[in-house]
Order: structure tokens, then sequence, then C-alpha cells
């Protein structure tokens, strides 16, 4: 990770590469801020490269890069920068696909069998609104190797169980954008990317493009990098998923790409005002517990809303729709992600009605749990949840038990504590209880090891992941 040090002689080129002429924008102060604050990110997370803009009524009022596209080759991020969104380009598929319902070509109620041939029995009655929303109950295509036809996988598919009811709960799915890509394809008789680049981006241009190559040289592009916790250094990502993986996470864009993008959203050139109402309306689970929009997700920030979605836990795209406001972000690596955190703490910096509170940041509560002051952690994060009472943080508390997992193998005793102060911050979730009985097993402590598994099995009640019989097998192995 880089030093203070390094930080403090950075930080001072990093400002200067800020949009021009700040006073048509935000105030000195408050892009200082920003800036100060991005760059202090960066440093504790180990964020090789970022590109971060503010829009407001239309306007780019903030707009900064940082860091570096390839560490290797020591390239800078800048405006020319392409940047891998992953699964933020399902925002780009479900926009396309309401531009088909817009013109009348597709409907929400349409069965996928209506436009699609061949498919197994136990699809037919899946909707399109199921694939955007989520909530199919399809399996996965992600147990299977991304290098095997489309054929061969659709056969594979087809003898696997459905995982659960259509229309009962959320469950995030790649094969719901997959079968959304062939639906496109069928209906405008184009290739999907040829359909996206088309209609929302007037063809392709240097700054958007589809690849879901990691290992595809194109010019400007940023390396995607994953970070070794044992070895402490960065390793290039080697992943493919083909053509089939362009509508679930295949868009490369540079960031002025995406403010554009984001004009034609805003100014209706891409959905109208209804449509767009449509597709941001909540889906009605029958579990009445999930919430997820018709491909956009729903998140809250100090009691305001905000739609959008993030992807690889690099990229994130957020609207603030109440607000005339719209956060974009780009990166291309981390130690311990960081993506919602910094696109809730700019919220709270920038919108009018959070930034004179002086609100507590998640970044607070990150930054003292990698200083390993835990009780003052602790104490941020409640401040952050009385704030906060409609956020369940999820993010946060993955990101922690990201930083906990982080430390096991190398440092058991330090991975002990980050859990401790994520279950005791946490103590309804299952899987800090779950990662801290495992972190009690390393150290040998049963008693703790069993009690905590326990506390995890109790909290499991939709037993996510087969989850609890694991626990369970585990309690019988400790008590031998």
């Amino acid at each position: 990770m880089r030093t203070l040090k390094t930080l403090l002689i950075l930080l001072p080129l990093l400002l200067s590469s800020s949009c021009s002429n700040p006073k048509k924008n935000i105030s000195s102060e408050l892009k200082h801020e920003i800036d100060t604050y991005l760059a202090r990110t960066m440093e504790l997370h180990d964020i090789p490269g970022l590109a971060l803009a503010v829009i407001e009524d239309h306007k780019v009022v903030y707009k900064n890069y940082f860091g570096k596209s390839s560490i290797e080759n020591n390239n800078p991020v800048n405006e020319h920068t392409l940047f891998r969104v992953f699964s933020t380009t399902k925002l780009i598929t479900a926009t396309g696909v309401f531009q088909l319902i817009e013109e009348g070509k597709l409907n929400l109620e349409d069965t996928v069998s209506k436009h699609l041939d061949h498919l197994p029995v136990q699809w037919q009655e899946i909707k399109i609104k199921n694939l955007l929303s989520h909530s199919s109950g399809l399996p996965d295509i992600i147990k299977y190797e991304s290098t095997i036809s489309d054929k061969e996988l659709m056969e594979k598919l087809s003898k696997d169980k459905m995982d659960f009811t259509t229309g009962y709960q959320f469950r995030y799915n790649q094969t719901n954008y997959w079968l959304l890509a062939q639906i496109i394809e069928k209906v405008t008789g184009m290739t999907f990317d040829e359909f996206i680049l088309k209609n929302q981006f007037d063809i392709a241009t240097d700054g958007v493009l589809f690849s879901s190559d990691s290992q595809e040289i194109i010019p400007n592009r940023a390396m995607r990098y994953f970070y070794d916790h044992k070895t402490k250094e960065f390793e290039k990502d080697t992943n493919n998923s083909g053509k089939r993986g362009y509508s679930g996470n295949g868009l490369n864009i540079t960031l002025e790409s995406f403010i554009e993008w984001n004009k034609k959203l805003d100014t209706d050139r891409l959905l109208d005002k209804k449509t767009k109402s449509k597709m941001w309306a909540p889906f009605n689970f029958e579990n009445q517990q999930d919430h997820f929009l018709h491909g956009w997700g729903h998140y809250s920030v100090n009691n305001l809303d905000s739609y959008g979605f993030t992807g690889g836990n690099l990229a994130g795209f957020r609207k603030f729709v109440n607000d005339s406001t719209t956060i974009i972000l780009l990166s291309n690596g981390y130690q311990i992600p960081a993506y919602d955190i910094i696109i809730n703490d700019i919220a709270r910096m920038i919108i009018p009605d959070l930034k004179t509170k002086k609100l507590t940041k998640e970044e607070d509560v990150m930054a003292l749990t990698l200083d390993n002051q835990f009780d003052k952690a602790t104490q941020s994060f409640k401040k952050l949840r009385t704030e906060n009472p409609n956020s369940s943080f999820d993010n946060l508390k993955w990101n922690i038990n990201g930083l906990g997992n982080s430390y096991v193998g190398i440092n058991n005793k330090k991975a002990l504590e980050v859990f401790k102060f994520n279950a005791s911050a946490n103590p309804n979730w299952w899987v800090s209880s779950a990662s801290l009985a495992e972190a009690y097993e390393l150290q040998k402590d049963t008693l703790n090891a069993i009690s905590n598994y326990k506390k995890a099995i109790a909290h499991n009640t939709n037993n996510e992941w087969d989850y609890n019989k694991l626990m369970t097998n585990k309690i019988k192995e400790l008590k031998k």
C-alpha cells in the first residue's frame, strides 16, 4: 500500500488536475474537500486508478482523474481512459429493453418463451420483468465454464433445478441478462452490442465499446487488477466471458462518454419520462422482503432515495432523481472495495440537503477499522446507523468482512479482531457471526466457535447459500 508520505507528495498533483474554473461548478473549498477525500480513500483502499464525476441539474459540477490506468506502464488516468464497468453494464441493458418496450416491441409481461424457442419446460412462464428484477429463479450460468458453446450451456442449464419459484425473491443471476440479450437480438435482428451502440451511443466511438475479455489489447483501456493479500501485490485480471457476457459485464467506457449517456437519459433522449418511471418502479416480490427495481437497484443515503447499480466492486452509477444529482465512479482495482462507500460519502458532501449536516461518512468507519481503532469505529458505525435508519449498510458490512478475510492466514489474530468488531456492529447478520466462528476455529477456541456458528444459523433464516448445513456439520466436528 502507498504510504501517507507518498499521498502527501501526490496530493498537489491530484488537486491540480481537477475540473477547471471551479467557480462555475462548486466552491473551491468543497472541491478541495472532495479531492482530499478521494486521495485519502485511494490510499486507504489501495486503489490504482479512479475517475469521478458529479452532475447537478444537467451540468457537470465536479470531474477529476486520479492515479494510474496501468501500474506496469505508469499510464495516468485521464479523459481518454476506458474503464470496464462490469455489472454496471446491466443498467445499459435494462435501458435497451425499455427502449423496445417504449417502441411496442416488448412488454414487461411477455414470457421469455414468446421470443425464444426451445426453452426448458420449467422456464416457459418466466417473464421479461422477472429477468430484469432477478426474480426468475433460474440456475446461474456462472457455475459453468465460459468457454463452452451457447448450445452446450443451455443443455446443462436445462438439467438444473430452478433455484426458487419465479417471482418469489431477489437473487442476482447472470442468466437473466444473457436471455435479455438474446431477446433483444431476436426482436431487433441486430447483435446486442450493435443495438446498444446505435440506440444509446450514436454508433461506436473511441469512448465506448464492448469487450468482456480482460486480456484483449484495447488502446487506452485501464487494466483491471486483483490484489493478492499474500504477496501484497496486484495481479492482472485474466477473466474472459466472451460475447455471452456483453449484456451483463461487457461495457468499456470513458468517464466523458458516461457523462454524455447520463445527459441523454436526463433529457429524455433515451427514454421518455413515463417509461423511466416504469423502469424505476419497484418489483413486487412475493416474499415482501426484497427490494429491487427493473434492472436498477434502489439505495438510500440519509433517507434520500437513489437509483443505480455497481459492477466488479469497481464502478458505480447512481442517480438521486429527486435532487437532480448523478454520481459516476470508475476505478480499476482495490485492496478493500470502496465503490459504494465513495458514492454515498460524495452524496453526503455534495447534495444540499445533506452537506450542511456534517454527517458521518462510511469511510470514517473503514479508516478507523483499518487503523485498529475498534472502539471508535463502533461509535462511528452507531452514529452512521442513527443518521441512516433506513439503510442496512450491506456494502459496508461486506467490506469490513472482506478486510477480515484479507488477514486470514497472514495475521489470524488481526482477522479475529476485525470479525469481532463486525459481529458486534452487526449482531443480527449471520455472515458476521459465521466469519467470527471461523476465526475462533482457527484460534482453536472451540467454545466461541460453536457459539457463533449457532448464532449464524439462527440468523440465516433463509439458509443463504445452503450454508446452514455446512455450519451444522462444523458444530458436530468441533464437539467431537
